[in-house]
């Protein structure tokens, strides 16, 4: 099992050495050792050095900037990497802010050894639970969505299809006719039939509204309009089309 890597911020020469030898007797492997924003901010983008399991922060750095104030900043850089502050300040009003970044514990020195090791051990497991509950809280989201996309281009697909009986289906968008998966070969006149009837599948269109939509230029006799669909009606099912003396209609599902 690899050591959790440790990075150690803290401004104190003699402290972070002596931190960083308890953490080897811990067990731990600490990555390296920064004074202030800069250098922690180098050591975070060499890519030579690894990438810290939790870090180690004291409150006070050299520099302007203070350890909540990198620890906000690396919050958003390094989301899911724990911090546990190491500080003489035991202040309320200082504590309080330190919480604000969501740190994963507090320690006041001089601590303990078995102090530092329950409180690495707490935090790592913590951040570990925290990510796979964000990680899983991710994957529902992507569920979602991806079900959202699918609901969405079924009722796409609903609204441009009109289910028939007897196994058709009228794609409106394409104007084609299906028979299961099939597209039905129709000639040019016959697909205006089909069209103009699915366009209010269901109810009843007249004979001269038909003939209008086939023959919109010319006049057509009733021979042509009948001959037209005996022609259509020997391709497709008898009974999809129905004549209602008024007019003609399409057997929806």
């Amino acid at each position: 099992m690899s050591k959790s890597k440790i990075l150690i911020v803290e401004d104190e020469p003699v402290i972070a050495l002596n931190l960083k030898m308890v953490l080897s007797e811990l067990g731990y492997d600490p990555i390296g050792i920064s004074n202030n924003r800069c250098n922690t901010l180098k050591i975070l983008d060499d890519e030579n050095i690894q990438k810290p399991d939790l870090i180690l922060m004291d409150i006070y750095l050299q520099g302007p900037t203070t350890g909540i104030q990198l620890a906000k900043e690396l919050k958003v850089t390094l989301p899911n990497t724990p911090v546990i502050f190491l500080t003489a300040n035991s202040e309320l009003g200082t504590i309080q802010e330190a919480s604000e970044t969501y740190a994963y514990g507090y320690l006041i020195k001089p601590y303990k050894k078995s102090h530092l090791q329950a409180s690495i051990e707490i935090a790592l497991k913590k951040a570990a639970n925290d990510k796979e509950k964000e990680e899983n809280t991710n994957s529902v989201k992507n569920i979602n969505k991806t079900l959202e996309h699918k609901l969405s281009l079924d009722l796409e697909t609903r609204s441009r299809t009109v289910k028939l009986k007897y196994g058709y289906l009228y794609d409106k968008e394409r104007e084609i006719l299906y028979y299961g998966d099939d597209p039905m070969k129709l000639s040019a006149k016959e697909a205006i039939v089909i069209k103009a009837l699915c366009r209010t599948p269901g109810q009843t269109i007249s004979q001269e509204q038909l003939e209008y939509e086939i023959w919109p230029n010319e006049p057509a006799g009733y021979a042509a309009f009948r001959s037209l669909l005996f022609r259509l009606r020997n391709k497709i099912h008898k009974d999809l089309i129905v004549n209602q003396n008024i007019g003609y209609k399409i057997e929806l599902l």
